[in-house]
C-alpha cells in the first residue's frame, strides 16, 4: 500500500483505521467496526485484540462495544508536553517570509507582557527594533491584541488594570472600551492589525495560533514599513499569515481551527 510516496505496513494503517473508527464513533461493536472498515472478521479481531492487550481500546462497560484506552491519554499528554512550538514555527515563518519578504515572527504572552519566541527576517531586512526574547505591550501590538482576543473579559480586565494603556506611540489606544471594542474585531475578522501603535512607521498583522485543544496559545505575526503595507496589502498579508497559523495550528494537533 501505498500513501503520498510513501510505502505503508497494512497492518499497522488497519490498525490506526480502527482507532479512528473509534474515535469518531466514541464506542464500536466489533460488527460496526469489520464491517464499516470493510475488513476480514479474522484481521480485524486479532488486531482489536492486540489493541485492547496492549491498553490502546477498552471494552466500554458491560456492553461489547469498544473504546478508545488510557494508554492513548498516556501518549497523547506525553505528545503535548514534549511539543517544540519554537521549532515547529520557524520552518513556517521562513515559508511565509518568502512569500511576503516582511519580517515574519512568533509570540506568547508571558505575565501581563508578550515575548517574541521566534523571528525570521528577509535577506534585505528593514530595521525593525525587536528581537528573540524581547517583551512587548499587549495593547498596542497586533500579536498582543491577537493574544487577548479569545481570553476570557476577565482576563483582559486584570492584564489592562497591571499594564495600563500608557506605552506605545500617540496612536496606540488609551481608551479602555475603545481597546475592548477592537479586540471584539479582531475576533470577528480574525486577524489584528498595528498601524504604528507600537513603533513608529511600523505596520503589523497579527493572526492566532491554536493548540491541540483549539485554545489560542500563539500569534504569527508579519512587520513592515508603512510605505509598503497599504490597505490592500495589510488585507493580503492577513490571508497568508492565516495560511501560516493554519498550517502551525494542525502541526500542533488542532483540529477545530476556528478563529
Amino acid at each position: 500500500m501505498k500513501a503520498k510516496g510513501k510505502y505503508e505496513v497494512p497492518a499497522v494503517a488497519k490498525a490506526i483505521d480502527i482507532l479512528e473508527f473509534i474515535q469518531e464513533r466514541e464506542t464500536a461493536s466489533f460488527p460496526e467496526i469489520f464491517g464499516g472498515l470493510g475488513l476480514p472478521k479474522t484481521s480485524a479481531y486479532q488486531i482489536l485484540n492486540t489493541l485492547e492487550t496492549r491498553g490502546f481500546i477498552r471494552h466500554s462497560g458491560e456492553s461489547k462495544e469498544y473504546g478508545l484506552g488510557l494508554r492513548l491519554f498516556e501518549l497523547g499528554n506525553a505528545a503535548v508536553a514534549r511539543v517544540d512550538i519554537r521549532a515547529d514555527a520557524v520552518p513556517v515563518l521562513r515559508d511565509l517570509m518568502n512569500k511576503t519578504n516582511h519580517v515574519c515572527n512568533l509570540g506568547v504572552i508571558e505575565g501581563n507582557e508578550g515575548v517574541y519566541l521566534a523571528k525570521v527576517d528577509p535577506p534585505q531586512a528593514i530595521r525593525i527594533n525587536s528581537w528573540v526574547g524581547m517583551r512587548m505591550p499587549l495593547h498596542c501590538t497586533a500579536m498582543g491584541k491577537v493574544l487577548l482576543a479569545w481570553r476570557e473579559e476577565s482576563f483582559i480586565d486584570e492584564i489592562l488594570g497591571k499594564a495600563g494603556l500608557e506605552l506605545g506611540t500617540e496612536r496606540a489606544i488609551r481608551d479602555p472600551e475603545e481597546f475592548k471594542n477592537q479586540i471584539q474585531l479582531v475576533r470577528q475578522r480574525g486577524w489584528a492589525l498595528d498601524d504604528e501603535e507600537f513603533q513608529r512607521h511600523i505596520r503589523c498583522v497579527a493572526v492566532p495560533v491554536q493548540d491541540i485543544t483549539n485554545k489560542v496559545i500563539a500569534s504569527i505575526s508579519v512587520s513592515g514599513l508603512v510605505v509598503d503595507m497599504d490597505d490592500r496589502t495589510v488585507r493580503q498579508l492577513s490571508e497568508l499569515a492565516r495560511a501560516a497559523s493554519k498550517q502551525l495550528s494542525l502541526k500542533l494537533g488542532a483540529t477545530g481551527l476556528n478563529p
